[in-house]
């Protein structure tokens, strides 16, 4: 392969990364995404069990890396780090925590509907 031919190569991949990441924070903010195969409503029992599972399991992950964030917050000492972790990091996480939350009761509501 040409110099040319890897170097256009490269950009190629790049921006294909670069379209993965937009895409990847376009879904983590939006507050009404539902995850893949999830539907939207369900007269199943057991489709309220499994996605109550789900989130649940997932509201314990981002709960965790919140209680990681202000750890490894507390510990940094240049003020640009720790703004990038407050003004990026942090408030996206805390958007997955709360769209989880509100899609666990849900859920949640769901089963206790059934029950």
């Amino acid at each position: 392969m040409t110099r040319c031919g890897a170097q256009g190569s490269d950009r190629e991949e790049a921006g294909k990364q670069l379209e993965h990441l937009r895409r990847a924070a376009e879904q983590a903010s939006d507050p009404d995404r539902l995850l893949p195969g999830e539907p939207s409503d369900s007269e199943f029992a057991d489709d309220a069990t499994l996605w109550a599972e789900v989130y649940s399991e997932l509201l314990d992950y981002k709960k965790r890396l919140l209680i990681v964030t202000r750890e490894k917050l507390a510990e940094m000492r240049d003020e640009p780090a720790r703004r990038e972790v407050v003004e990026t990091d942090a408030v996206v996480i805390e958007a997955e925590r709360a769209r989880f939350e509100r899609r666990l009761a849900f859920w949640r509501n769901r089963q206790n509907a059934r029950s």
